[in-house]
């Protein structure tokens, strides 16, 4: 959990600095967008990509998102992965839909926005493959599935009338269901027993966000 206190600092940081960037000179953009596509990628550190088997911990999410952008509103929807290497036993999926409004539009360089959004994911352990369809069974096998909304402010820096670079920080409330292995004991014949177990539960988290994207049009 220490991983996670640490993007957070260095998340609200991000975000204090942009901020704290000043009242910066004006460019081109109008003060509303009227219907311009784009693409970004974020980076997103909550609570929710934790494993509850406790075989590896938290890992970021990466958001690949296709936006779009009319007036002072932009909505956005991707797929939702977890960095991890590629022979990762962790199987980890989900979907994104962020809404993001830009109360003073983009007559600035720096842009603030609230943002709400909800994600669906699931997580799953199934072992440890040992070749030929094998799969070696550890106890903590298990299967997630969670919904989890969001909200916060973020902040944009405008790197002219395309690219752009953000942060944000916010809440996250959020609902799951675990099916995992449960220990239940050692048969006469020595083998150990695994059972399952259901668990449901409600979550609140702390998110902390930075993203990088680009608006395509005039």
């Amino acid at each position: 959990m220490r991983s996670s206190k640490l993007w957070q600092v260095i998340g609200a940081s991000g975000a204090i600095f942009l901020l704290s960037f000043g009242t910066a000179a004006q460019i081109e953009n109008p003060p509303s967008v009227k219907g311009r596509w784009g693409l970004s990628a974020a980076a997103t550190f909550d609570k929710y990509k934790i494993d509850p088997a406790w075989t590896q911990g938290l890992k970021p999410g990466i958001l690949p998102m296709l936006t779009y952008t009319y007036g002072k509103n932009q909505f956005e929807l991707g797929p939702q992965f977890r960095l991890s290497r590629l022979n990762n036993p962790i199987k980890y999926w989900g979907v994104t839909f962020n809404y993001k409004r830009y109360f003073n539009g983009f007559g600035t360089r720096l842009v603030p926005y609230f943002y709400s959004g909800i994600s669906f994911t699931t997580s799953r352990f199934d072992g440890h493959s040992i070749g030929n369809g094998v799969m070696y069974q550890t106890g903590n096998e298990y299967e997630m599935i969670g919904m989890n909304l969001s909200v916060g402010y973020g902040l944009e820096w405008q790197l002219g009338k395309h690219f752009y670079m953000g942060s944000s920080v916010g809440i996250n409330p959020g609902f799951y269901s675990i099916n995992r292995s449960v220990f239940q004991g050692i048969s006469p014949e020595g083998v150990y027993v695994y059972g399952r177990d259901k668990v449901a539960g409600i979550g609140l988290g702390f998110n902390v966000n930075a993203q990088i994207g680009y608006r395509f049009g005039k």
